[in-house]
């Protein structure tokens, strides 16, 4: 029988757990809103899994075990800290993932087809205790029962949840533009997209994965874009090789704040090389839209500061629908790398996936032919 969000942090409530940690993903939608406004259980948003898992261990040092929340396409950014750090410390940490993919990946997601294969056999070549928790299976009660033993001998258990086997009692979705007045004049991502589709010409676009990718495709598909699905925080990485690979080529990075704050060190490696042809522009809409619209922890970052000390050329915030194209305009114009934080609203229609009409080996293939003269260097 599934869980409900109000019985899953009620559960975690009598198991003792005081604190969790996590990245969203739409699977635990509805318990991390729970978690929002739970006198016991503070919810602290991470800016990847593995910070999560750390920062889950830091708290059980201290005497108040935690948890976290993660979704298997973010595995691998855990394997480091559970490798290195709870593992050989021997620190208990209960770890719940969302099984993405398994046990079928759909058409249009490709990119969970591995991470939903492989979870459990990497688990088990770790010699990490694993459950299942099943829409019709044992309850979490007695899964987190079989995990105390686990815990009590210093090793850390893993909950694998399968889609459905967690169930909102609200619809978990993100907020309705409409419903935003304290909003104002902020731009949402559609307006952004509109905006760098009305300035770009020859220009290559690379969009992080989410919705971004879905407003950029529906808005205009072209071979010189780049949508990504999965590989979350990357895409200005993406980007520089690009940059610097082609430097008589101009590239536009489409990215949001919890991209950038999963792999935020990119931005020292971009401002370190530096490349005059690379245009970054971050909507700053402060939440996790595609997930369920959580908050990010970009309310107290100033990106374009952290941008500005780590060598961009060209830093500028906008927050106003009307400043977006013009601020596109300069950027376009400057000599790179440029950094345009478009602060934004959350909420309004996602779109389709670009992967439902192109395929993601065509998307890279199509976008590598008009980077190389046609030369097509991908199989």
């Amino acid at each position: 029988m599934s869980t409900t969000s109000k019985a899953f942090v009620t559960a975690l409530d009598n198991h003792g757990i005081g604190l969790v940690s996590g990245v969203p993903c739409s699977y635990f939608g509805g318990p991390i809103s729970e978690l929002a406004h739970w006198p016991d259980i503070p919810y602290v948003p991470a800016a990847n899994e593995g910070t999560a898992l750390a920062t889950a261990a830091g708290s059980r040092l201290a005497g108040r075990p935690a948890a976290v929340i993660a979704q298997n396409s973010g595995f691998g950014n855990l394997v480091n800290p559970l490798t290195s750090l709870v593992l050989p410390y021997q620190i208990p940490v209960l770890v719940f993932v969302s099984m993405r993919g398994w046990p079928k990946a759909s058409s249009g997601e490709p990119q969970h087809h591995w991470m939903g294969r492989v979870v459990p056999d990497w688990l088990d070549s770790l010699d990490v205790p694993h459950r299942m928790l099943l829409p019709d299976g044992p309850g979490l009660d007695e899964v987190l029962e079989e995990t105390r033993p686990v815990l009590a001998s210093g090793r850390p258990a893993f909950v694998l949840v399968a889609k459905g086997a967690v169930q909102d009692e609200t619809v978990v979705g993100t907020p309705d533009a409409g419903t935003r007045p304290a909003d104002g004049g902020l731009p949402d991502r559609d307006d952004l997209v509109k905006a760098v589709l009305a300035e770009v010409g020859p220009e290559f676009v690379f969009s992080t994965t989410g919705y971004l990718s879905r407003s950029l495709f529906n808005q205009g598909d072209r071979p010189r874009n780049f949508y990504m699905q999965g590989s979350m925080g990357h895409v200005a990485s993406l980007a520089l090789g690009s940059a610097l690979a082609r430097p008589s080529e101009r590239f536009v990075v489409l990215d949001g704040d919890g991209s950038v704050l999963m792999h935020m060190g990119a931005l020292t490696t971009v401002g370190h090389f530096a490349p005059p042809n690379l245009v970054h522009v971050l909507f700053d809409n402060q939440v996790y839209d595609s997930t369920g619209g959580q908050a990010t922890t970009a309310s107290t970052t100033e990106f374009d500061t952290i941008a500005r000390g780590s060598g961009y050329r060209r830093v500028q915030y906008v927050a106003s629908t009307t400043a977006v194209r013009p601020a596109i305009q300069d950027a376009f114009r400057a000599e790179g790398p440029t950094l345009l934080v478009v602060r934004g609203r959350a909420g309004g229609a996602a779109g389709e996936r670009a992967s439902g009409a192109v395929t993601v080996p065509e998307i890279a293939r199509r976008f590598s032919a008009e980077l190389t003269a046609g030369q097509v260097p991908l199989s």
